[in-house]
């Protein structure tokens, strides 16, 4: 028996009972097709002529069809025939009527910023009459966002997200695809959407995150840089965040020395000479041991003068903010580029972004020094790595790692210098912490003090 129970004929969706049906009459497995309703069996012309012709063909007694509502239907006969054809055209006009008013009002709550319905959405719940965040998810996807603009790939964000035990409103656990699908939610940033079309009314679901920051985190995820699998997943821990003395951001390459034998080094991406090209494992472990130091250090100093809860949160919020204005000042030169904005547009805009950013700098340089927060020592220089702080720092995921390090500090990778460029010189890696001053070291004391430390790094590595 060919079975397929609560799939419509007419939603155009796959009905493999229907299917095999299809290819059984002529061998002679099927005697009588029975069905609810000539309209269940099908309601596409083209369905019903490739029905009456595979029917037919089981000689010398054709495949008989019985109908619950309507009793038998001989399709060996011309009436027949045209009895089924006109039941499917009248059952298909039906459906059409019926879902022109549902569509319609669909069209009118989006309109007015109404949900139209369907499974609750993922951050918020409706207790009363109004729909409110709900504070674990609404967390989440804050958190998701902030990630995404740190540049973490969604492949690591999925699995923080079910580690965490946080579960669709669907409860299962989330996918690549889920959670893409998630951020591109116009209703994040409380915008009201129809078939893909922002509408000027605002969503009845209050915001998660600004519209800077949904709009920056769209723009990553339509990259198609980032569309290299569904893992996405980082490899070195500066690519992308420690930069050439150019100011441009190193990418990973393979390098080949004289015996033929390939490494890895972070390159400048620019053409010409002068530009940078360092072995990875020799960067990555000066760094390490840097920010293994600091690290360390940092969580001490939290732990003797906490920031406030709330006042930890203002900044975070603040920091994400800045980063998704930051990456929307690059959205504006690529559609000025391309023609999508004019040049006074792009200028306008521009000039917004950087008045919002300059702002919400200002406003986290206050927070900061409000808490009174001693996050970097007057010299720059860290303190050595203890083989437990190294170990608690490598132990991290890289994502985490790479989170970490942009956020806290700025690697600049800067020209070898005199010697031999086979002897990697730790003086060409450049190392502050994020808002340090570089003219602090201009005393002989603390040159000598950041030399030191710099000579001491073998010895920290190795330890």
């Amino acid at each position: 028996m060919f079975s397929d129970n609560d799939i419509s004929a007419y939603s155009g969706k796959r009905r493999p009972g229907y299917e095999r049906l299809l290819k059984a009459p002529s061998g002679g497995v099927v005697d009588v097709v029975l069905c609810w309703h000539t309209d269940r069996l099908h309601r596409q012309p083209i369905e019903l002529e490739t029905y009456i012709q595979l029917c037919n063909t089981r000689t010398p007694v054709p495949v008989r069809t019985y109908a619950v509502k309507g009793g038998e239907v001989d399709l060996a006969t011309p009436e027949g025939m045209l009895k089924a054809g006109l039941l499917g055209q009248i059952a298909r006009y039906e459906s059409q009527h019926k879902a022109d008013p549902v569509r319609r009002a669909q069209e009118q709550m989006a309109a007015s910023g109404k949900w139209p319905g369907g499974r609750r959405p993922f951050g918020w719940h409706k207790p009363d009459d109004a729909w409110v965040i709900e504070p674990t998810e609404g967390e989440a996807v804050a958190d998701a966002f902030a990630g995404a603009l740190a540049g973490k790939s969604l492949g690591s964000l999925v699995t923080g997200l079910n580690e965490a035990g946080i579960l669709t409103t669907a409860g299962k656990q989330w996918g690549y695809a889920q959670l893409r699908q998630m951020l591109l939610r116009p209703r994040n940033a409380g915008l009201a959407e129809w078939k893909g079309e922002i509408l000027a009314t605002p969503s009845e679901f209050p915001a998660l995150v600004s519209e800077d920051v949904w709009r920056a985190v769209c723009s990553i995820l339509a990259d198609p840089s980032r569309r290299r699998s569904q893992s996405n997943k980082a490899v070195h821990l500066l690519a992308g965040i420690a930069r050439c003395h150019c100011g441009e951001p190193v990418r990973s390459a393979t390098g080949s020395g004289r015996n033929r034998e390939n490494y890895k080094v972070y390159r400048c991406p620019a053409k010409g000479t002068g530009h940078v090209g360092k072995r990875i494992e020799f960067v990555d472990g000066m760094v390490d041991a840097w920010a293994a130091g600091w690290r360390d250090a940092a969580r001490v100093n939290d732990a003797r003068r906490a920031v406030a809860p709330d006042m930890a949160a203002e900044i975070a919020k603040l920091e994400t903010e800045a980063a998704g204005l930051r990456r929307r000042l690059d959205d504006f030169a690529i559609q000025a580029v391309e023609g999508e904005i004019t040049p006074g547009q792009m200028r306008t805009m521009t000039e917004h972004a950087r008045r919002k950013i300059a702002a919400h700098e200002s406003k986290m340089a206050e927070l900061r020094l409000s808490a009174e927060r001693p996050v970097w020592s007057g010299d720059g220089v860290p303190p050595a790595a203890t083989r437990a702080a190294m170990a608690e720092w490598l132990a991290l995921p890289l994502d985490d790692r790479r989170d970490w390090m942009r956020h806290n500090l700025e690697v600049t990778l800067l020209p070898h210098g005199k010697g031999s460029t086979k002897v990697f010189n730790p003086a060409t890696v450049r190392i502050w912490p994020k808002g340090y001053d570089p003219a602090k070291l201009a005393t002989p004391e603390r040159r000598r003090s950041y030399r030191e430390w710099i000579e001491s790094l073998p010895a920290q590595v190795a330890s």
